[in-house]
């Protein structure tokens, strides 16, 4: 008993420290309190044969009790690391590749409770799916992207942000400093690859929308209606701003995810009021969709095999890619972020050609484990038609996902979130830093300690997976390839250079890369509010205090919806 107390405090004093060190300390220090607790028999029985006399227990009991009190604590420290085991092979703050972007490796991060109602029940049986209108705030959204844009650029205005963007990109991949002009085509990169099976074709044929009513023989979906993709209102945002605020032609946006359909919940919103833009689908002209083609010419070759493929005529044709990813987990990949979008702009099926190149959830199906491994998503991201055509990376977090990517979205723990969902939108230039610190998001939320909701929270513990990051390492920096492999996606001849900067954060409670501490080079994580990225424990507790006293006060609130 005396030891599970001492071990119980040891946790609340010292909670960076491991379990193992713990242990030890605890045991020691409770045979030293039980060795003072005899200590009074064994005095007086020396006293009576020795005629000498001993000082009390208390003279120094209390010295040897404060030898284990630590000298600061989760209150006062400086950003301490509250997880201890990483399987992480780099170090926090250890930077590797060559930032990118109009401020290099900046990641903007928007939250606002107020961008979800934190009622909304995302289940079948409830059918208040979480990309209802009334369980996001568009007005809030529309803010949070608007603000974030302007902050990753740091310009004043929409239309600025915007001209400098497509400077900075054209910069990058032309040499030359030009704007957005008349009549180039841009692709928006969506996620909606669950709607290839969820949908029977019935629903297709009725306007691709998530059916009320289940057959018999359908009854197994009901666990998987319906997982987290893309929603309407970053979408619609993005489209306001492109068409209305910067002229661009409607018939020059192009919107979609070419092996998957449209859900009828996005394209209604989209299309009343932007009914001229390209609604992107593989199969069919029905309800307004427009049918892509395959390309006649591979695009795409895989380093480890050569092995070609090819992509459709939208991603061909697309002088500009804006890639929508969300943030959640996968079976596959462990995770699931802008580098994992792009599998739906390739037209082999993935699990037969990628899937093996994974980590795989099941342990003991991981034949890919571990660091200098051969990574596809280094392909992708290097490919001159895919991620080195993509101007813009965004990880739409309103919804964060669970274990199973398959299934409903779920409240996330982590602050700021404490139990909420996540409200969250993420941009950056640089692909490689989004994912860094997506990554990091995940891993710190998934740690096996949270407890999620039991709809979707089959594996608690996923991200931490030795070599998850190994694919972020690769894109970063060409020393880390492995020996037999030359990344040239595009079969040009030229191996791949750094496609950006990876790092981790020192710990998920300060969450400050190295640009953040003032450093020439590295990710630079930039919050909206500015609060969220702290530079010591004690600021970063009293602020997260304000957070949770702003989220207790949202009830009875009401939305502006997408009517």
């Amino acid at each position: 008993m005396l030891f599970l107390l001492i071990f119980r405090l040891a946790l609340f004093t010292a909670p960076g420290t491991s379990v193992l060190i713990l242990v030890a300390t605890a045991l020691f220090l409770a045979l030293c309190l039980f060795l003072i607790y005899l200590y009074p028999s064994w005095m007086t029985v020396l006293k009576k044969s020795t005629g000498l006399s001993f000082p009390s227990a208390g003279n120094f009991a209390l010295p040897v009790l404060l030898m284990f009190i630590p000298v600061s604590n989760r209150v006062n420290a400086p950003c301490l690391e509250v997880y201890q085991e990483n399987l992480c092979a780099d170090e926090p703050n250890k930077p590797v590749g060559t930032p990118v972007g109009i401020k290099p490796g900046r990641v903007i991060w928007a939250w606002n409770p107020d961008a979800t109602n934190e009622n909304c029940v995302s289940t079948f049986e409830k059918q208040d799916w979480y990309w209802k209108p009334e369980n996001t705030n568009v007005e809030v959204v529309g803010k949070m992207f608007r603000d974030a844009i302007m902050k990753l650029t740091e310009e004043s205005s929409v239309s600025e942000s915007w001209d400098k963007l497509f400077r900075s990109f054209n910069e990058r991949k032309t040499g030359q400093n030009s704007g957005y002009r008349k009549g180039e085509k841009i692709f928006i990169k969506i996620n909606q690859s669950q709607s290839r099976w969820l949908l029977s074709q019935e629903d297709k044929e009725k306007g691709y929308y998530v059916p009320r009513e289940l057959k018999p023989r359908e009854q197994k979906k009901k666990m998987n209606m319906i997982p987290v993709e893309t929603g309407p209102a970053i979408v619609l945002e993005l489209l306001k701003e492109l068409v209305n605020d910067l002229g661009i032609e409607q018939s020059d946006i192009s919107v979609g995810d070419p092996i998957a359909h449209i859900y009828g919940h996005n394209y209604d919103v989209w299309a009343r009021d932007f009914p001229d833009v390209v609604y992107a689908d593989g199969t069919s002209t029905m309800h307004g969709r427009t049918l892509i083609r395959t390309t006649e010419n591979d695009r795409v070759f895989f380093s480890n095999t050569g092995l070609p493929d090819k992509t459709y005529d939208i991603v061909e044709e697309a002088d500009y890619i804006i890639n929508i990813a969300n943030l959640r987990t996968h079976g596959a990949a462990i995770i699931s972020l802008t580098a994992k979008n792009h599998f739906g702009s390739i037209t082999t099926p993935t699990s037969k050609l990628l899937h093996f190149t994974h980590l795989l959830k099941g342990e003991e199906r991981s034949t890919y484990k571990g660091y200098n491994q051969y990574r596809a998503l280094v392909d992708l991201m290097g490919s001159a038609y895919l991620g080195q055509n993509t101007m813009l990376n965004i990880v739409e977090a309103l919804f964060g996902g669970g274990a199973d990517e398959t299934k409903m979205p779920v409240k996330y723990f982590m602050p700021p979130f404490n139990n909420d969902w996540c409200n969250s939108i993420f941009l950056s230039e640089d692909q490689v830093a989004i994912e860094s610190v997506c990554y990091d998001f995940l891993r710190a939320e998934w740690n096996g300690i949270n407890k999620h909701s039991p709809l979707n929270n089959e594996w608690e513990i996923i991200p931490d997976r030795d070599g998850i990051d190994d694919y972020l390492h690769q894109a970063a920096d060409p020393s880390n390839w492995p020996e037999d492999i030359i990344y040239d996606p595009d079969k040009s001849g030229k191996p791949l250079s750094s496609l950006g900067v990876h790092e981790h954060w020192k710990d998920p409670v300060c969450k400050q890369y190295s640009r953040n501490l003032g450093k020439p080079t590295g990710i630079e994580l930039i919050s909206i509010p500015d609060s969220l990225v702290v530079c010591n424990m004690s600021e970063g507790n009293k602020k997260m205090n304000r957070h949770k006293s702003r989220k207790e006060k949202r009830s009875g609130r009401k939305y502006s919806t997408f009517d």
